[in-house]
């Protein structure tokens, strides 16, 4: 889980490993072959229904979960249980920071980073640039896997709404203050 190279990405848990991009998984069914393979944002098929968008972007609602079973998980083993984070890094952090991390690599999407865009609004110009829409931050249903772009939904999605317990957690168990550039 917290391989970058897997499901641990820039801005959240994905909801399958990018592993599977170049390693896609097959299987026979009802004499029927499948394949599952890692699509960071809309999926190009609709197997297992609908545009079957779970296969590789960022769902809040499951880095909540992920986030909570950490944090319980730190309650009962402490400080002196770590792991490694990123996987390869050679970092060791306890569970309570791993939930921190995974919690600031999703309010990520909305910041904006150095060069002044918010990863959650991708390509879209009018929302990065324009005055009168550059402050305005949208929540989409979820995203892309990658480069955090907003996708789905983005008028009924109260889940996604989690980045502010995510801020508050951040701000209550002592990281470092976050600083929206202007």
């Amino acid at each position: 889980m917290l391989d970058e190279k897997e499901f641990l990405g820039d801005y959240g848990i994905r909801s399958l490993s990018r592993a599977h991009l170049d390693d896609p998984v097959n299987f026979e069914w009802g004499g029927q072959n499948y394949r599952v393979q890692y699509v960071p944002a809309e999926s190009d098929t609709g197997m297992f229904g609908g545009n079957s968008n779970w296969r590789g972007p960022v769902w809040f609602p499951m880095n909540a979960v992920i986030i909570r079973a950490l944090s319980q998980l730190y309650l009962h083993y402490g400080d002196g249980f770590t792991v490694e984070c990123p996987t390869g890094s050679g970092h060791q952090m306890n569970l309570k920071e791993v939930a921190l991390e995974i919690g600031h690599r999703l309010i990520k999407t909305f910041l904006r980073e150095e060069d002044g865009r918010r990863p959650v609004y991708g390509g879209v110009e009018k929302f990065q640039k324009d005055p009168n829409w550059k402050d305005l931050v949208l929540f989409f249903e979820y995203f892309h896997g990658d480069n955090g772009a907003g996708i789905g939904a983005s008028h009924q999605t109260g889940w996604t709404g989690l980045v502010a317990l995510m801020c508050e957690l951040e701000a209550e168990l002592g990281a470092q203050a976050l600083k929206p550039e202007a």
